[in-house]
């Protein structure tokens, strides 16, 4: 759903290239053409450019609270504000609108690892589709089983380096030793941007500390 100010830019634009087309006689379809790849550049730009690229953390807290109607960015929200009555909440949204696909299983299982209780999701992570991920959680299981060797080896394997970075951190704070826990959690922040890096910064609580 566009904004105001987004609808202001569009409609703006519109305005501007009618003016232009009627001047120097553009064709309508070219018209519609730039009209369309402009709706869609101020649409989704905005999007991509808080969930993947920026590193300013306000901007993302921002961008979720204005999509707190829509239940994945409202799960999102809610988690990393530790609500855990708007997460329940969120969650049965995303289970609702998604039924038993993949959303379902991958949020599912989300809300498991935010819990502490992915044992109780162990057969779900098991039919997670992507690879990278499948891994992430599995050894975040391998940590809530006491398994750290197993954890180890599933950090060999993960090919994305934040993921690698939080599995070592948590088995960093399994054995009790803080100082490489918030080496690995600075590195797991350090490598990420736009919404994962807002998550991150707030489950570790500050850069480089610890949720209390």
């Amino acid at each position: 759903m566009l904004s105001r100010s987004q609808f202001s830019i569009i409609f703006g634009v519109a305005i501007v290239l009618g003016v232009i087309a009627a001047l120097v006689d553009i064709p309508f379809w070219i018209l519609i053409v730039v009209i369309l790849f402009v709706t869609a550049a101020v649409s989704y730009l905005p999007i991509m450019f808080n969930l993947y690229i920026t590193n300013d953390m306000k901007k993302v807290e921002r961008f979720l609270e204005d999509r707190a109607n829509q239940p994945i960015f409202h799960f999102y929200y809610a988690m990393a504000n530790d609500d855990d009555f708007q997460i329940e909440r969120a969650l049965r949204d995303v289970r609702e609108k998604y039924k038993k696909g993949h959303y379902y299983t991958v949020y599912t299982v989300t809300y498991a690892a935010y819990k502490g209780k992915l044992v109780e999701e162990r057969d779900l992570i098991a039919q997670i589709k992507q690879p990278t991920l499948r891994l992430y959680y599995e050894g975040l299981l391998a940590i809530e089983d006491g398994d750290l060797e197993r954890a180890e080896q599933l950090v060999r394997e993960q090919k994305k380096p934040w993921m690698r970075e939080a599995i070592l951190a948590e088995a960093s704070a399994k054995r009790g030793n803080q100082e490489l826990t918030i080496k690995h959690q600075q590195e797991a922040i350090r490598l990420t941007k736009g919404l994962q890096r807002f998550l991150l910064v707030k489950k570790y609580g500050v850069v480089g500390g610890t949720r209390g």
